[in-house]
């Protein structure tokens, strides 16, 4: 036995019926207990009080039983069901789309037939009160005839005309009138059939009168006149012809009077209304009084039958109290179309169609967004799936699974996206590896440009230099060198190259070497001069960098070697690539400054006595033009003159109150001359970071100065 439940127990596991939760094998320790206790109230005698008991136990575990059931039935749907997003598509749209399609629908028909029955008792209501103004209007122009001829002393019996066969009584079939004067009652010829008791002035009812198990209209005049008080009566009963001619073409339709009844009886309808005269409620049978008309045929198909039934005032004859009569009309929904529009005319008729066609075309576009709703919801379900299997694949280390894309949508978009993700992966990591070797070398390229910028100028007894170079990015496109040409004479060379990064630190190289070449008075080869290039980057790379012996005879001016510069880099670069410099020799022994400006932002002298100077002498950019024409200019410097040469890094910075500008730069570097020049530049440099903020360095920032001894 234990194994069995063993076995039981382990394929209920695994067809996943065993249950797992708490409240799961709660239920089913409820239920057996239900099952325990239907059998238990079965088994005993119906007589015993045993019985009684078990019964409540089993109807106690029943509730019980259907909560729990209906909780676990709740969490396995969400579980099962709702799991996929085709099922959960499916219940947003019958709670967002059928529900409340079904709701207002159902709320239509209760609307429609809660306003037709209104509509319909409005218009039996209305039909029968103007049958009742009818006779009331008779009744007083019978009053005025019989009063009329009683001021003329005619007390015999009255003959009058407005009740002459075929006059205004042959409106009202089986009509009766009476008449009274002072409590005496007046002989009227033609006065109709005899209703005695109903002509009694004692009980001025008028309108609608419930009367032995009948109904009819009661009119009342009373008026006082010479001859004395004149009470004229006349009452027509509610016939089949009054009614069908009072309420047409509206169907069949059935008035009930109310008949008081003691209590109510088994298998007998009656209906209460609370007697305010007597302060208590009495009961009161439905009796059939009059029906007129007949069933209407339905016009079309969709044309059903309708039963309305209300209720019009009406009063009781045995007490004279308020007791409303019931209508039943048994009408079609094209029947009331036709009374209620028949007023209109053809502006009816056209409200008509057009509600027609209203109905019509939203039942087009509901049955249009049910189908688009299907087809969108299994194009998305689709998608889904197939996305869900890729990530699996993808998960699972496999790349070269890809989505079948058959649409042309946002999710065939996506899909899309997933095959080229699934693509890229792979060469996004190979990317990576060769971005982080490109690094590693551009940062290999930065050590070797840093080198290429002196490291330790050249310190003349006559002259101190200091220069500065900060990149924006990892490699330079400024250029600045300070060249040796023998004792107590110095080159200055300071330029931009134009664009950044890697093109502007090659042609950077490419400028260093071929200054320093240049200047040594011999004009290489192309060939030899991109040897010398390589060279330089070569040579900056090794711990010590040659230095320059060169003679003084062999010396070029500036002005030639900005044109031999000029004419090497047109030849030997693309047109869109060029370079300002400025390049300028200091002798030491005559404190003179030979300089040429090659397009570069003009330097600066600043003399001791606080005065500036632009050094403007030269010309074009050189690499621009295939031949440029430069000028050269010697400036005469004393003690304590500052040369200050800078790139538009440092003068074009911006922010919300303009450029850095030179003039700023020169109130800087003047009311600092006296400091040593290290200091000076990092007063700069820390003025331009300052202005520039919280951004990014738009541009290279290199400031060289020099101060004669």
């Amino acid at each position: 036995m234990t194994q069995f439940w063993r076995n039981l127990k382990l394929r209920l596991r695994t067809t996943s019926y065993y249950p797992r939760s708490g409240l799961a094998r709660f239920t089913i320790w409820v239920a057996a207990l239900y099952v325990i206790s239907e059998l238990l109230a079965l088994a005993i005698p119906a007589s015993s009080k045993w019985a009684g008991i078990f019964a409540g136990w089993a109807g106690f575990f029943e509730f019980v039983l259907i909560v729990c059931a209906v909780f676990l039935l709740f969490r396995w749907v969400r579980r099962k069901l709702l799991w996929r997003l085709r099922n959960r598509l499916i219940v947003t749209y019958v709670f967002i789309g059928v529900i409340p399609v079904v709701l207002i629908l159902t709320m239509f028909v209760i609307s429609g037939y809660l306003l037709g029955n209104q509509l319909t008792t409005l218009l039996v209501h209305r039909d029968l009160m103007a049958e009742v103004q009818n006779l009331d209007t008779l009744t007083s122009t019978v009053s005025q005839e019989i009063a009329g001829q009683l001021e003329k002393k005619s007390i015999r019996a009255l003959q009058l005309s407005t009740l002459a066969p075929g006059g205004a009584t042959a409106h009202f079939p089986q009509w009766t009138i009476a008449a009274w004067l002072n409590g005496k009652r007046l002989e009227i010829v033609n006065a109709g059939s005899p209703r005695a008791e109903l002509a009694e002035p004692s009980r001025p009812l008028r309108g609608v009168v419930s009367y032995k198990a009948g109904l009819l209209i009661r009119s009342f005049q009373e008026h006082k006149s010479a001859v004395g008080t004149l009470q004229v009566i006349m009452v027509v009963p509610i016939s089949e012809a009054l009614l069908s001619r009072a309420v047409p073409d509206l169907g069949q339709v059935t008035l009930y009077a109310l008949e008081p009844v003691e209590s109510k009886t088994g298998g007998q309808v009656s209906v209460t209304f609370s007697d305010k005269n007597a302060d208590a409620n009495k009961n009161f049978k439905p009796v059939p009084a009059v029906r007129a008309g007949s069933e209407p045929i339905p016009e079309y198909r969709f044309d059903p039958q309708l039963h309305f039934g209300s209720v019009i005032p009406a009063s009781e004859w045995e007490t004279g109290s308020s007791t409303p009569a019931l209508v039943q009309v048994n009408t079609r929904p094209s029947v009331l179309n036709h009374r209620v529009f028949t007023d209109l005319g053809t502006v009816g008729s056209a409200v008509l169609i057009a509600l027609t066609a209203v109905a019509v075309a939203f039942g087009i576009i509901e049955l249009i967004a049910l189908v688009i709703g299907v087809r969108l919801t299994r194009t998305i379900t689709g998608s889904i799936a197939q996305l869900y299997r890729a990530t699996q694949y993808v998960n699972r280390g496999d790349l070269t699974h890809r989505i079948k894309v058959a649409s042309n949508d946002q999710l065939a978009s996506l899909e899309t996206s997933f095959n080229s993700m699934t693509e890229s992966l792979e060469r996004l990591l190979q990317e990576q590896k060769e971005k982080q070797r490109l690094e590693n070398e551009l940062a290999i390229g930065a050590e070797v440009q840093a080198q290429l910028f002196p490291r330790d100028p050249k310190t003349l007894d006559s002259l101190e230099l200091h220069g500065v170079c900060k990149p924006a990015r990892t490699v330079s496109g400024d250029y600045y060198d300070f060249v040796s040409l023998g004792d107590e004479r110095l080159g200055i060379a300071v330029g931009d190259i134009s664009g950044k990064g890697i093109s502007a630190a090659l042609l950077m190289a490419t400028i260093h070497s071929a200054v320093r070449v240049f200047e040594l008075g011999a004009e290489p080869e192309r060939g030899q001069l991109v040897a010398a290039g390589a060279a330089a980057f070569a040579s900056a790379a090794n711990t010590r960098a040659p230095r320059w012996s060169v003679a003084a005879q062999q010396m070029q001016s500036p002005a030639d070697v900005l044109t031999l510069l000029n004419r090497h880099l047109y030849n030997s670069t693309t047109p869109e690539k060029y370079a300002t410099l400025f390049l300028g020799i200091f002798d030491g022994a005559s404190r003179k400054l030979t300089y040429s400006n090659g397009g570069h932002l003009p330097p600066f002298v600043i003399h001791d006595s606080g005065a500036s100077r632009k050094l403007e002498t030269g010309g074009l950019v050189v690499g621009l033009f295939p031949e440029i024409v430069l000028e050269e200019e010697e400036v005469k410097l004393s003690k304590g003159d500052m040369f200050v040469a800078f790139s538009d890094g440092v003068t074009e910075p911006e922010n919300d109150f303009g450029e850095f500008g030179e003039e700023r730069l020169l109130d800087l570097v003047r009311s600092n001359r006296h400091l040593p020049l290290e200091r000076i530049s990092d007063l700069v440099i820390a003025a331009v970071q300052d202005w520039i903020g919280e951004n990014e360095q738009p541009d290279d920032v290199t400031l060289v100065l020099a101060r004669v001894r």
